[in-house]
């Protein structure tokens, strides 16, 4: 594993977190994963700091209206936190598991164009279950590709990505220039499906549109895809009804082609991110986003698109902002921010309070310690970190 530490030791305790989550969601029972997700739900939420809550609440306040109070914050915090814990689940359930736990709504799109082998592509928003998804397309046998970010360090790419083609996803890591376009368009003329995050433009050089009642930029990719191809164009809406229950909607998205490119990648992704708001109003506690989306929250940041949009952005919110850093990111940085609180004495005192708690909670002998599980020694370490920033809040 020397590649792991190859940029510090930060990024060796990332790697070994996401691994150490994933080992320990796919071996404890369910109901004890799902109470350490809403236990670290709630310390992300508690140790968010203030810019960082408000900038949440801006965003809910967009989706759900101004009357957002701290519930609805609170609760993208803890569905955040469910959402990792199903990403690391991914290798437990079973084909059969994955159909009986999802109920499809107009899936036959979906159906239809893969027998008709037309291609179809999928966009979504960071909003329910994006990683489950995929692998109930695989679990249906749905030919999907779709694109990763190269996640520092590269194991953690390379390791994530392998669960995912386990499960029949195809992926093509993120890179600049025109080879990850090449290679979907190629999926697409080979009648496949092609799924693509489309809710947020990392590059901050994309096409301008209304969304959720601002101007702000989406990415070019899929709007690009569909006016070369021509392929059908839907929205995918993937988020949780209740325990263990998911449902997938699936919403055609019409659009027409005039032979204008420039013209036609502004009203495909207008028409996107029109139906992008609506999957994330089923749901707005789903929606996951923890960083500025739009200009009027980013003074200090350079400008967004390739010219100026066609009106000018409201000024800004009152409050200070977030940063502009991806969604992954800020869940990284949540784990750099307990670490920093963790003494000697805490560690050995959070052990055994963790223990304790297990032993309470589950009907365990007194004696009970954490170690008789016989965890990787980097998940000890994890859990006394979380225990004991939990004790000091």
């Amino acid at each position: 594993m020397a590649g792991a530490f190859e940029d510090g030791t930060a990024l060796a305790l990332r790697y070994y977190a996401f691994r150490s989550g994933a080992w320990l969601a796919e071996r404890l029972p369910l109901r004890l994963t799902a109470a350490v997700a809403n236990l670290g739900g709630r310390i992300a939420f508690r140790l968010a700091k203030p810019p960082r809550r408000q900038m949440v609440a801006r965003n809910m306040a967009r989706v759900a209206g101004s009357g957002t109070g701290e519930g609805l914050v609170k609760g993208a915090y803890l569905s955040y936190a469910r959402y990792w814990l199903e990403t690391f689940r991914l290798g437990r359930y079973s084909r059969q598991e994955l159909l009986d736990m999802v109920d499809g709504v107009n899936i036959e799109i979906i159906d239809q164009a893969v027998v008709a082998r037309t291609g179809l592509l999928v966009v979504l928003p960071h909003f329910g279950f994006y990683d489950l998804v995929g692998a109930w397309a695989g679990a249906r046998d749905y030919p999907l590709t779709t694109v990763a970010e190269v996640l520092k360090p590269r194991a953690l790419y390379e390791w994530f990505a392998a669960i995912r083609e386990h499960r029949g996803i195809h992926i093509l890591p993120a890179r600049p220039g025109a080879q990850t376009l090449r290679g979907l368009l190629k999926v697409l003329a080979d009648g496949e499906i092609v799924g693509l995050v489309a809710d947020r433009d990392l590059s901050r050089r994309g096409i301008w549109v209304d969304f959720f009642g601002e101007r702000t930029t989406a990415p070019v990719g899929p709007a690009l895809l569909a006016a070369r191809t021509g392929v059908p164009l839907a929205a995918a809406a993937f988020y949780q009804t209740g325990p263990e229950r998911f449902r997938c909607e699936v919403t055609a998205i019409p659009y027409e082609r005039t032979g204008d490119e420039n013209a036609d990648l502004s009203t495909i992704a207008q028409a996107i991110a029109c139906a992008l708001e609506e999957v994330i109003r089923k749901a707005p506690e789903q929606y996951h986003l923890f960083s500025t989306n739009w200009p009027s929250d980013e003074p200090d940041l350079p400008p967004r698109g390739r010219g100026r949009p066609e009106r000018e952005p409201p000024g800004p919110l009152p409050g200070p902002i977030g940063g502009g850093r991806s969604t992954t990111d800020t869940y990284h940085q949540a784990m750099v921010d307990v670490t920093r609180v963790v003494t000697p004495n805490m560690v050995a005192s959070a052990q055994f309070a963790f223990s304790r708690g297990l032993a309470a909670q589950f009907g365990l002998s007194r004696g009970f310690d954490i170690s008789q599980l016989g965890f990787p020694a980097s998940f000890t370490a994890l859990a006394t970190v979380l225990s004991a920033s939990s004790v000091r809040m």
